[in-house]
């Protein structure tokens, strides 16, 4: 339930800071003071103009209204603990503006009032929106492979080894597949370089067209691919699996005056939960080489490769 204050309470609270007053409404800087409830009980022009609200929308009223999510809330409100004990360095929280729109605010704050029970702490907002999105933007960058727009095996690594930890802890299956383009070289070889990237990327927009939401698509080199499937058997793997070989043999390339097609051969596991990551990647890579020792152009599955 949120805690509301009246008027005349604010008033009170008014006097109690009444040698900021000058600081406080001439400063270029959106700013914010909320009593020990979180209640906001001064706020400047600048701090309005921010968020899209008048004073009288806000003052008196608890700062979870700003806040989109209770999670986001939870944290702010373990960071005011931190502030009053006087132990906070300025953290990032995302906030949402009076139409509804997110944006990043990089929060300070300082205790200016500190009597009895009561307590006020000055907050300063300043907008980090732009470089919170430019650090998100390098992050994904240094996560996606830039021909394929896939993860990229560094990524897979850091996700595949969370997804363990968590089947391990739920006792869910997870399997793996690898696959790999068939006769790769030859393309290169026969067609060039740009006809053997127009076949990886035609690849890689059909695994992310033919797995679900849930796997994880990697380019793990070259012409291999990794698909990580999360509660996922090896039967249910394969089936995947299979559905992904017989779409390719169905597709191609066009060319000037012909169609190019091309197959794949993908080995599947089921990931023993008890092993390292590297023991599973190079247990798949042995399916594969079955499946292209055995005539290509299939998927080969067995637990004890």
């Amino acid at each position: 339930m949120h805690k509301y204050i009246s008027n005349d309470e604010l008033k009170e609270y008014d006097s109690l800071i009444i040698d900021q007053s000058t600081f406080f409404e001439k400063n270029a800087t959106p700013l914010m003071v909320v009593n020990k409830d979180r209640v906001m009980v001064k706020l400047n022009q600048k701090f309005t103009e921010l968020f899209g609200y008048t004073k009288a929308e806000l003052l008196g009223r608890q700062t979870v209204m700003l806040t989109p999510s209770k999670k986001i809330f939870e944290e702010y409100a373990e960071y005011f603990k931190k502030t009053k004990d006087r132990n906070n360095r300025g953290k990032e929280f995302q906030y949402r503006k009076k139409d509804g729109s997110l944006f990043w605010i990089k929060l300070e704050g300082n205790l200016i009032y500190e009597k009895d029970d009561e307590i006020l702490i000055l907050w300063t907002f300043m907008d980090v929106t732009q470089e919170v999105e430019y650090r998100e933007k390098l992050k994904l960058l240094a996560s996606i492979d830039p021909m394929t727009k896939l993860y990229n095996r560094r990524y897979f690594y850091d996700v595949a080894g969370h997804i363990v930890n968590i089947a391990k802890r739920d006792k869910t299956d997870v399997s793996l597949a690898m696959i790999d383009i068939d006769f790769f070289k030859k393309i290169n070889d026969n067609y060039g370089h740009q006809i053997g990237d127009e076949v990886i990327v035609k690849l890689s927009n059909l695994l992310v067209e033919l797995t679900r939401k849930s796997d994880i698509v990697c380019r793990f080199g070259g012409e291999e691919f990794l698909v990580l499937f999360p509660n996922t058997n090896e039967d249910g793997a394969f089936n995947i699996s299979e559905h992904i070989r017989d779409t390719v043999e169905k597709t191609h390339i066009n060319l000037s005056k012909s169609k190019l097609g091309f197959t794949v051969s993908i080995g599947v596991i089921q990931i023993d939960l008890q092993e390292e990551l590297d023991f599973s990647i190079n247990t798949v890579d042995k399916a594969l080489y079955i499946a292209k020792n055995n005539g290509r152009n299939m998927v080969y599955k067995n637990k004890t490769v």
